[in-house]
């Protein structure tokens, strides 16, 4: 099973040279606690977008979170 699921990284904002924090989105391998990729979302009201990128896998099943819901297609 792989699930897919978006991160915003604790500490990462820099105010002093206004950059935001990172937001990324994961694809984890549940069964082998395995990270299978990542992408760095920008912000989090992309995260939607990101997810097709981690999709290259076939035959698995995963899991997303409510964000995830939304997706078309």
């Amino acid at each position: 099973m792989v699930s897919i699921d978006g991160k915003t990284l604790r500490g990462s904002v820099d105010t002093a040279n206004g950059k935001l924090a990172l937001h990324v989105v994961l694809a984890f391998a549940t069964a082998n606690g395995l990270c299978l990729g990542q992408v760095n979302d920008g912000s989090k009201s992309n995260e939607i977008t990101a997810i097709p990128e981690l999709l290259g896998l076939k035959g698995c099943i995963v899991t997303l979170d409510t964000m995830g819901l939304d997706m078309e297609g």
